[in-house]
């Protein structure tokens, strides 16, 4: 009788295991995930500080983000919410936007999403858009698509511009436009 117990108890036991064995298989081996890296990316940088010179030596442009990643094939990088510091010719310039995209061929930067485009000065100006083009070699700024610009005294609305930033002119296109006089 005590046979056939510890036999039924082996049997039991050898069941269980067999049974753990069998569902432990049928989960994955492991619970993370591999990191996807795409194979184009040859580098990325974190908290990155750069800084440009013009040909006299001076601060051009000050860029900062927390993440680059630079694209093989596209000789291009991708920018997380870069903060870009422009000196032109005449005026100093504030941008951001959530991300861009910097072609290294031609020097070209593509801000996209909530981009903002800021003068601190005697005459400070606020330009919002979603697409902005930066062209620091040529002092250019192109905006194809809708914007505002708030300056001290004017409210404008526009389908696209093109600022010229060493000469301080700027050209609109399809302007709708509210000037406020200074109340002297």
């Amino acid at each position: 009788m005590k046979s056939s117990y510890l036999l039924i108890i082996v049997v039991i036991v050898t069941a269980a295991l067999s049974l753990g064995w069998f569902f432990d298989e049928k989960k994955p081996i492991s619970l993370v995930s591999p990191l996807q890296v795409p194979d184009n990316i040859d580098y990325y940088l974190s908290n990155i500080n750069y800084k440009s010179m013009n040909l006299q030596g001076s601060l051009h442009y000050h860029l900062q983000s927390p993440l680059l990643q630079h694209y093989i094939q596209e000789d291009a990088s991708k920018i997380q919410q870069p903060v870009i510091q422009f000196n032109g010719d005449k005026s100093t310039w504030f941008i951001q936007s959530e991300s861009a995209l910097l072609k290294h061929e031609n020097d070209q930067f593509e801000l996209r999403q909530q981009v903002e485009l800021k003068r601190n000065s005697q005459q400070p100006m606020l330009v919002k858009t979603d697409l902005m083009y930066l062209k620091p070699r040529q002092n250019l700024v192109q905006i194809p698509m809708h914007m505002t610009v708030t300056t001290t005294n004017v409210n404008l609305q526009a389908a696209s511009a093109e600022l010229d930033m060493n000469q301080n002119t700027y050209k609109f296109k399809r302007v709708k436009a509210i000037y406020q006089q200074d109340k002297a």
